[in-house]
């Protein structure tokens, strides 16, 4: 049985427009530049691990680093 991935934190900067994600596996990852309003619709978001697949990760315009 597989389990769900979620986000247990995330934080952002608006300065640096860096963003922070972390993972209930222990995963982390640094996304960077993220607009404003990408960060404001996560915050919205009811499902921040979807969001995360769907916006973030696949995008070629954020830089994505992992912290483990």
């Amino acid at each position: 049985m597989e389990k769900t991935i979620a986000v247990t934190f995330y934080k952002y900067n608006a300065t640096s427009r860096y963003l922070k994600i972390f993972y209930n596996n222990g995963r982390a990852d640094l996304f960077h530049p993220v607009p404003e309003f990408i960060y404001n619709n996560l915050v919205r978001s009811d499902d921040k691990a979807s969001f995360v697949h769907r916006y973030l990760e696949y995008d070629l315009s954020f830089k994505r680093v992992s912290m483990q």
